[in-house]
């Protein structure tokens, strides 16, 4: 079963494969900011510590959202539309 851990609140919780980072986080019981909840707006932005490996590929339109706003997608993800497959992942939200 997949693990988050979410800091600064080093929060974890194991949750379903195939849940968001968003809906992961909040199984893990952190408040996770998020706005379009469609991958377009960059507000649910998380840098991901470890883990990068048990996400799902950026789709094109998280890709075009993360350039928008100037952030590297091989260190930084949007929450609301990441999957997680397998294994742990630690991310730090951004805001």
């Amino acid at each position: 079963m997949p693990k988050i851990t979410i800091l600064p609140h080093h929060q974890t919780a194991e949750v379903e494969a195939g849940d968001t980072l968003l809906e992961a986080g909040e199984k893990a019981g952190v408040e996770m900011e998020a706005g379009c909840f469609n991958c377009s707006c960059g507000t649910c932005s998380a840098e991901i510590v470890s883990g990068m490996q048990n996400l799902a590929d950026p789709t094109p339109e998280e890709l075009d959202v993360l350039d928008q706003w100037n952030k590297d997608p091989e260190k930084v993800r949007l929450t609301c539309c990441v999957k997680i497959l397998r294994g742990e992942v630690t991310i730090r939200q951004s805001h």
